[in-house]
């Protein structure tokens, strides 16, 4: 049965890494504004978090990491996002990518990686705009490629880039994954946005730049060679590696967007004490009956989303420990809790907007920032609620998937 108390699941490092977390909370609201409007996170903001060591969470311990758990390192994250929304998505997928080249690339690499950088930071993007490349001797040459949306691109030390592109998904699924330090990318300063303005997301893109085979994972062959891993004893980060796409769903999707509706909820409750409702008699909202409702509403929502999460890791790690294959369905279930938990998440901000009154639209206001964030959260492909429902849908229905991820997965499940 999925518990919402974690306390008793965390390591004592663990919880020392989620109260860092927690001590930045009023430095994260506090730089709010500029962070908006600079569309990027301040150098001194980066610094801090690094200092806690939010930016090493899903780093070996081997390179001066903490290798949390995945349960970690979502309620971490999800404790970063709470004070920002945009701090929280680069911390979630700096973390989230770095994890995932941990699972994806070779010792032998990640030891050059980590050896020429103090702190390694990857942003990426798994599917590409428009790339053209060729198979050369001793690598790959890309000779133009564009990709976007690179979040937390200006923060990042290396990019971690799909070579197949739109127009080659279709025939192939899977992933050509590069790896390219961002001294070879150039940031397309592109990022004007509603939501999330300070995650950097721009697009990224590199002209001419040849890729040694060492630094290229072909998605699928390294799904099928991590299988054996199941049915040997083995380190334990080694365990996750025939999972490495559906882990990023979990650690690069959702993470933040518990945080920004946690954090939405906490902020409504504490305003709603101290204001009234204009053009009533109400002095305090806190007093209200429709509030009292739609606050327990919105807080069984969040709590019903953590839930949705907790199963997902629960899945993860019972088939891990047990050796044993997910099913199309039991996959599928995964993806669906992920993009109902955001689709919950914002339904919870949605109700708190509607009776904040009409200051809320005020951009100075956080929880006009957290409605913002939380809306283009839920709308990236990982999380979005409509296509992991059409998908579990369509596996109830006995139909093939239509999601790509399940179909990269799709010649290693059991029915």
């Amino acid at each position: 049965m999925s518990n919402l108390d974690v306390r008793h699941q965390l390591t004592n490092e663990e919880e020392q890494l989620l109260q860092r977390a927690t001590d930045l909370f009023p430095v994260l609201r506090k730089f709010g504004k500029q962070i908006d409007e600079d569309r990027h996170i301040p150098e001194e903001l980066i610094e801090q978090l690094a200092a806690a060591g939010l930016f090493k969470l899903g780093t070996l311990k081997k390179y001066g990491g903490y290798e949390v758990s995945i349960r970690a390192l979502v309620e971490i994250i999800s404790e970063v996002a709470k004070g920002n929304g945009s701090v929280g998505w680069v911390v979630q997928i700096i973390n989230g990518n770095n994890f995932n080249a941990t699972l994806s690339l070779s010792p032998q690499v990640l030891d050059l990686i980590f050896e020429e950088e103090e702190e390694v930071r990857f942003c990426s993007v798994l599917q590409g705009r428009k790339v053209d490349f060729q198979k050369v001797d001793g690598g790959y040459l890309v000779e133009q490629g564009v990709w976007g949306f690179a979040s937390g691109s200006k923060h990042a030390t290396h990019a971690l880039l799909n070579l197949r592109d739109n127009r080659s998904v279709k025939d192939n699924a899977s992933m050509l994954l590069a790896v390219v330090p961002m001294s070879e990318v150039t940031i397309i300063d592109d990022w004007y946005t509603m939501s999330l303005r300070g995650s950097s997301s721009n697009s990224i893109q590199i002209h001419n730049v040849f890729i040694p085979d060492k630094y290229i994972v072909d998605q699928s062959e390294n799904m099928y060679t991590n299988m054996n891993v199941l049915s040997n004893e083995s380190e334990h980060i080694n365990q996750y590696k025939p999972y490495t796409l559906i882990i990023s769903t979990l650690t690069t999707g959702i993470s933040a967007i518990l945080g920004l509706a946690r954090g939405g909820l906490e902020y409504f409750v504490e305003t709603a004490t101290r204001k009234g409702i204009t053009m009533t008699t109400h002095s305090i909202q806190a007093e209200v009956g429709h509030i009292q409702y739609k606050v327990g509403l919105a807080a069984m929502k969040i709590e019903s989303a953590h839930l949705h999460i907790n199963r997902s890791i629960e899945s993860l790690e019972y088939h891990i420990q047990k050796k044993q294959p997910f099913t199309e369905k039991e996959f599928a279930q995964i993806q669906t809790d992920i993009g109902y938990a955001a689709m919950l998440c914002t339904e919870s901000v949605d109700m708190l907007m509607v009776e904040s009154g009409g200051s809320v639209i005020a951009d100075s206001n956080p929880l006009s920032q957290i409605y913002r964030d939380i809306r283009g959260g839920a709308n990236h492909a990982l999380t979005t609620a409509s296509t992991g429902l059409e998908l579990y849908g369509r596996i109830l229905l006995g139909l093939p998937p239509q999601n790509l991820l399940t179909l990269s997965y799709r010649p290693i499940l059991t029915v």
